[in-house]
């Protein structure tokens, strides 16, 4: 009976709540976590192991929650869902946010001279311009 009340109405309830409050987008290894934790509580009930069914389903209901709340603070500060590690432009602030940086903070990136310019080709694979 604890694992009807337990899986059934607080980690489903959880759950259903924390995709509501968009946890899925902007939490989403919070949201995996728990509902990979709802999965297993849902796969070991189903080998009667009712015990160890109950603990997976107490941490789907902690990760929901969890989910939950990091969606919230993210959705408040307007932060971006998830860190791109190729992106140089994002970067994790102390409150685990990620934010994005000013383009003039990281783009170090120079023009090229002109001298550093390849000469321009014409039609016929010849250069244009002034040498003769």
């Amino acid at each position: 009976m604890t694992y009807v009340s337990r899986v059934t109405f607080s980690a489903t309830g959880e759950l259903a709540s924390a995709k509501a409050s968009k946890s899925d987008n902007m939490a989403p290894y919070e949201y995996t976590a728990a509902s990979e934790y709802h999965r297993r509580a849902q796969e070991l009930a189903g080998y009667a192991r009712f015990q160890d069914a109950n603990a997976f389903a107490l941490k789907a209901g902690e990760h929901a929650v969890a989910s939950k709340q990091v969606a919230q603070k993210r959705i408040k500060a307007h932060a971006l869902a998830v860190l791109d590690p190729t992106n140089p432009s994002l970067f994790i602030t102390r409150d685990g946010m990620v934010k994005r940086k000013s383009s003039l903070e990281y783009d170090t990136e120079k023009p090229p001279l002109d001298s550093e310019k390849p000469p321009l080709l014409g039609p016929t694979g010849q250069q244009q311009g002034g040498t003769k």
